[in-house]
């Protein structure tokens, strides 16, 4: 398929009285920027091409909808630990409304560039992901798998006054200008926790059959409905199917089909929870690249044969190539992304112009961007940081050396590049990529190749002069003559214990049997997909930690997902671990709680990550050279991607 031949994506659609120029929508998240960033990041993506985009309009007075004691708003109350202003009291309705010109910014940020605006009415529940040192409520006294906050069952007057809070941030959100409204039913939240059979064990009329327990989202939709008086469309998002003994797909078309008669406009398919953590590790809604790509694609379009207003779809779409197939495969009738636009603003823009996918930066699937911290972006630096990475020409035109070809360099290279500088590139190995290289062959946690596919494109477009196998020395710098050089010539391994894991895992043919691997004080993927390399191939595993868990700095969707491979490959995992040594056969281990001292006979091939580190004054070998020199990436700190590209990039806008 040509990338001009978008006929599915390009076209218009009207839902109500909002008329949206293409079927992509960025879906509603939370990037945790700051106003301004916030404002440059939803404008870029307007400007990018999207048709529409969402916004959490909780803070109008429904997410913080207050119980516990201090019903009363003290000063500070605005902090994380004040109990906020009941929303249907005098104050509170002072205080929400005087939100409205904070929402209002977003809202124009991508109308103005004809984008519509659909605002997202959302209540955490139990799931709420952080403490603000209040009871959370839901349905019934239960908790998130996830999140663990033990709920406070709302009564009925509570539930009413609840609703009632929906209607007026309903009118709040009319006032800021959306075009639209979502009512967030899905993801394990408070609406799919009346829903949710195996959410709600409620005995009055807010729970036990299905009557009683579409009550609630009926009447939020009632309540929505009346606070913008019919003005704009209100939609709903549902989460697919649920474990066994909760909500399948007959159960979500009856639901689908209700609120379609109740009014609701179009319906939204998503898939999972927060962490995908609900009786077993399953789909998350932010899934890890270890999920098929349209993951609710068969879900969305079994809701689509049993409602006649429009459905939408997100969760693993991250090019145009599968929304125009979820699309003309009449799945959906829209399609919702969000990481593959953190990751190239200007994906819709590109596709439908004819650049293709070849020319977008792609979502690798990594999930760096699903944390409980600001927007960052493994394969995008400059997402959130629209104005401070912004690449102006430079107004002095350098000769620019960069030696090592891993991401840091990489980012390096293209960035000054960009801005008009004159760059060489220089790699020892065979290809570029320095550790992403072994890792885009080994892992299943992300789409290391895609994105080192789209960088040698564009390195050659930017017409970057790349030398493979060459060693990037003093010698040359002198011979180039160099203005800058650049060092991110990755980590160093010091006296591994066994083989150290690096690209030799890939390349060197290993002995059969058993292996241990050594993951050392690092918590993030790098044990568990070298360890799930392995036990993939039917090898008995032990993966040692020093960490209470292997890959605990990992976020939530992609950490269940690993682990539950490590399950089901039997991988014995041993905590508080550390290994001192190879002798005589055995491995020689510690307790990093007791200091008790221990053996592993017959370890099997041991592969050790915790021996990287950084490069010791790499800058020293081009000492005397009159050239300006910086260190960067693994070189610098041993890091993952995500620091690395961010590194390079800064610095290559700076120069």
């Amino acid at each position: 398929m040509r990338s001009t031949h978008y006929p599915h994506v390009r076209q218009p659609i009207t839902i109500g009285s909002m008329a949206a120029r293409n079927r992509v929508m960025m879906a509603t998240h939370g990037p945790r920027l700051p106003q301004p960033r916030y404002l440059r990041y939803l404008e870029e993506r307007a400007r990018g091409g999207i048709g529409l985009a969402g916004f959490n309009l909780g803070p109008l007075g429904l997410m913080q909808f207050p119980f516990g004691p201090g019903r009363a708003s003290p000063p500070g109350s605005e902090m994380m630990d004040g109990v906020p202003h009941h929303p249907l009291s005098r104050a509170g309705r002072e205080a929400y409304d005087r939100m409205v010109p904070f929402i209002r910014e977003w809202v124009d940020a991508v109308q103005r560039h004809g984008v519509c605006a659909v605002g997202q009415l959302y209540h955490p529940g139990a799931a709420q992901h952080s403490d603000t040192f209040q009871p959370v409520v839901s349905s019934s006294p239960m908790s998130d798998e996830f999140e663990r906050h033990r709920a406070h069952p709302l009564t009925v007057s509570e539930i009413a006054e609840l609703i009632e809070a929906y209607r007026l941030t309903a009118a709040r959100a009319l006032s800021t200008g959306v075009d639209a409204l979502e009512l967030h039913g899905a993801h394990g939240y408070l609406i799919q926790q009346f829903l949710s059979p195996l959410f709600n064990r409620r005995q009055d009329e807010w729970g036990g059959s299905f009557e009683n327990r579409m009550r609630f989202p009926l009447a939020v939709l009632a309540a929505a409905r009346a606070g913008v008086e019919d003005a704009v469309p209100i939609g709903i998002r549902l989460t697919g199917p649920e474990p066994a003994g909760g909500l399948d797909i007959v159960d979500l078309a009856a639901i689908s089909a209700r609120l379609e008669q109740a009014g609701a406009a179009y319906v939204s398919i998503s898939g999972g929870s927060y962490s995908g953590l609900w009786r077993g590790a399953g789909n998350a809604y932010v899934p890890s690249a270890l999920t098929p790509w349209g993951a609710n694609v068969a879900t969305a379009h079994a809701i689509r044969k049993a409602v006649s207003v429009p459905v939408m779809v997100s969760g693993a779409i991250a090019t145009l190539e599968q929304a125009e197939e979820v699309l003309a495969s009449g799945s959906a009738d829209i399609v919702c992304m969000v990481r593959a636009l953190m990751a190239d603003p200007e994906l819709v823009a590109k596709g439908l112009s004819g650049s293709g996918n070849e020319a977008a930066r792609p979502c690798i699937g990594g999930n760096e961007c699903h944390y409980g911290r600001p927007l960052a972006c493994a394969v995008n630096p400059r997402a959130g940081r629209e104005d401070e990475l912004a690449l102006a020409t430079t107004e002095k035109a350098r000769r620019i050396l960069v030696v090592g070809g891993g991401p840091a360099g990489i980012e390096c290279a293209m960035a000054a590049a960009e801005r008009g500088h004159t760059v060489t590139l220089v790699e020892r190995a065979r290809e570029l990529g320095g550790m992403l290289v072994p890792l885009a062959r080994i892992s299943r946690q992300a789409r290391f190749g895609d994105y080192l596919a789209y960088v040698r494109a564009r390195l050659a477009a930017l017409a970057v002069d790349v030398r493979l196998e060459c060693d990037g020395n003093a010698a040359l710098a002198v011979d180039w003559q160099a203005d800058i050089i650049v060092l991110a010539t990755g980590a160093a391994w010091s006296m591994p214990i066994g083989l150290p894991a690096n690209a030799q895992i890939d390349a060197a043919p290993l002995p059969a049997g058993p292996v241990t691997v050594i993951g050392g004080r690092d918590d993030h993927l790098g044990p568990l997909v070298v360890t799930d390399h392995f036990a993939a191939q039917g090898r008995a595993v032990t993966l040692l930690t020093e960490c209470a868990s292997p890959g605990q700095g990992v976020e939530a969707a992609s950490f269940y997902a690993m682990m539950r491979r490590m399950a089901e490959r039997k991988v014995d995992i041993r905590p508080f671990t550390a290994a001192s040594g190879l002798r005589d056969g055995q491995l020689h281990l510690r307790h990093t709680l007791t200091n008790a001292i221990g053996t592993m006979p017959e370890p099997g091939l041991v592969i050790d990550l915790e021996s990287r580190h950084a490069a010791v004054d790499p800058a020293a070998a081009f000492a005397g050279i009159d050239a300006e020199c910086h260190v960067i990436g693994d070189a610098l700190s041993p890091r993952r991607m995500v620091h690395a590209t961010l590194d390079g990039f800064r610095l290559g806008a700076a120069l």
